[in-house]
């Protein structure tokens, strides 16, 4: 299980932890937001302390219908106590988790200040038989 809180100003937060190219681990505190389709945004100045290379660039559509194009990097996070493969896009917000690094898995959280989240891994599907 994945834990975190919801700050003050609403935001559901958690701490994730990133490996770097050379294996440096980095903490990071994220948001999440289920309005991002992608796994994780970084700031680039924390890209480039991780060592990640340029991978290529990423159409993107914003939330108010705009495109951009964001620098893509491949990644690994430490998620639910294993180390897991991501894209990351370069963005000069806070660090978001998106819908990506949540698949498979369920998202609670208390729609308060100080609320908790959780984070919990979703049982296998069955497969569905005819």
């Amino acid at each position: 299980m994945i834990s975190g809180y919801v700050n003050a100003n609403r935001e559901a937060i958690i701490q994730v932890a990133i490996v770097g190219d050379s294996k440096q681990l980095k903490s990071v505190r994220a948001i999440i937001d289920t309005g991002f389709t992608g796994d994780l945004t970084l700031p680039r100045d924390v890209i480039d302390q991780l060592g990640f290379t340029l991978r290529g660039f990423q159409r993107v559509i914003l939330g108010d219908g705009s495109l951009q194009y964001f620098e893509m990097f491949v990644g690994v996070v430490i998620w639910d106590g294993k180390m897991r493969e991501v894209e990351i896009n370069a963005a000069e917000t806070d660090s978001l988790i998106g819908m990506g690094l949540l698949e498979d898995y369920k998202l609670e959280m208390e729609g308060r200040s100080n609320g908790e989240v959780r984070i919990t891994s979703l049982p296998a599907s069955l497969s569905n038989t005819v």
